[in-house]
């Protein structure tokens, strides 16, 4: 499964990932998310859960606390960041 990101923020010691597509809360057999950015491995996160403090109609967010500072960074120049729930080889 994969599912594009919207956005990244950074707010009370912990990053908020926003999507469009519920199937992002499906969470994934091993726990872990591994993340694309414009066709290329970037990362994993492996502690995420589904946000009880955003709540937006229409939009899903996850939140962690591991150190997403690198994509954050990053994420703005990007075209295509994905989560997917396995490796894949683009």
């Amino acid at each position: 499964m994969t599912v594009p990101l919207l956005d990244i923020v950074f707010q009370n010691d912990r990053y908020y990932l926003l999507f469009d597509d519920e199937k992002i809360l499906e969470p994934p057999v091993t726990r872990e998310w591994h993340v694309y950015a414009d066709g290329e491995y970037t990362c994993s996160i492996k502690n995420c859960k589904v946000s009880e403090l955003l709540k937006v109609p229409g939009k899903f967010f996850l939140e962690t606390r591991e150190n997403l500072n690198k994509l954050e960074n990053s994420f703005r120049r990007l075209k295509n960041v994905t989560l997917s729930s396995d490796k894949i080889n683009i």
